[in-house]
């Protein structure tokens, strides 16, 4: 029972987590706010007596989290698309959830947070400054249109939505930077083996330079061991250079005197 449970969630929820940081952000991200959403806030919504279409709002929210969570694990990543949803959400919410007086205002650090990941350069300033003035924009239509706000029932109802809104944000907050960190790990230990690599190959190439101590005779080259090797065995050892053999023209003559010729056009020979 247990393995196939997790055989099922592992359909459900596959994770990839050798992805890029903002992508493997993008796709936690659509997997916690669609948990989140449909098992702990809707529960606490319907608990505080929260109005229905609050509760509906979330509910498509977090299965259209879900369809672009799939989407990503195919390549699709819509990040673009997801943000929008966010907002929408958000702003429908404001109005739902007692505006300035809810706890609403607890999600924008996060989504804050997450648009500083998601787009990189000009999209990032952009969307930064869009969601600011969305948050003003708020603001301002519940100042002017005070009666577009559904309050609390009670104080008791107000105290249980910001303690539950307080623990999601808190979790969404530490999902952000645990996912920053691991892809700073991940990257700094890659950072590492390729400087190891880079070491090694200075060291090879330092083994090299300089004055080789080479027998005038036989031409073996003696090593930091003391040890004389062919210079063939030193240059594969301490190099990727490999060597193929043959016969120059002056050895030709030197040991086929008269059929130089002959050996120099026989096959294996330069």
């Amino acid at each position: 029972m247990i393995r196939r449970l997790s055989q099922l969630v592992s359909r459900l929820f596959p994770l990839d987590d050798s992805s890029p940081m903002e992508i493997g952000l993008f796709r936690k991200t659509c997997l916690a706010t669609a948990f989140l959403s449909l098992f702990i806030v809707i529960p606490a919504n319907y608990l505080q007596g929260l109005p229905l279409r609050l509760n509906l709002a979330l509910l498509i929210f977090s299965v259209l989290a879900y369809v672009l969570y799939r989407a990503s694990m195919r390549g699709v990543h819509a990040m673009n698309t997801f943000v929008g949803l966010v907002v929408l959400l958000l702003d429908f919410s404001w109005f739902m959830n007692a505006g300035s007086h809810g706890s609403i205002g607890m999600f924008m650090f996060s989504g804050v947070l997450v648009l500083n990941i998601f787009f990189q350069s000009l999209a990032r300033w952009l969307y930064l400054v869009a969601f600011i003035l969305n948050g003003l924009a708020l603001l301002w239509l519940e100042r002017v249109f005070p009666a577009l706000v559904v309050p609390y029932f009670s104080p008791l109802d107000r105290q249980w939505d910001l303690m539950t809104s307080f623990v999601v944000s808190t979790f969404a907050c530490i999902l952000v930077v645990r996912i920053v960190l691991a892809a700073y790990n991940r990257e700094r230990e890659g950072l590492k083996h390729t400087n190891a690599q880079l070491e090694q190959a200075l060291a090879e190439i330092r083994t090299l330079q300089g004055l080789l101590p080479i027998c005038s005779w036989c031409k073996k080259i003696r090593d930091d061991e003391g040890l004389w090797t062919q210079v063939e065995d030193y240059v594969a050892k301490h190099t990727d250079a490999s060597f193929t053999h043959g016969m120059c023209p002056e050895c030709a003559k030197t040991h086929f005197p008269g059929k130089e010729d002959q050996v120099l056009r026989s096959p294996g020979s330069p």
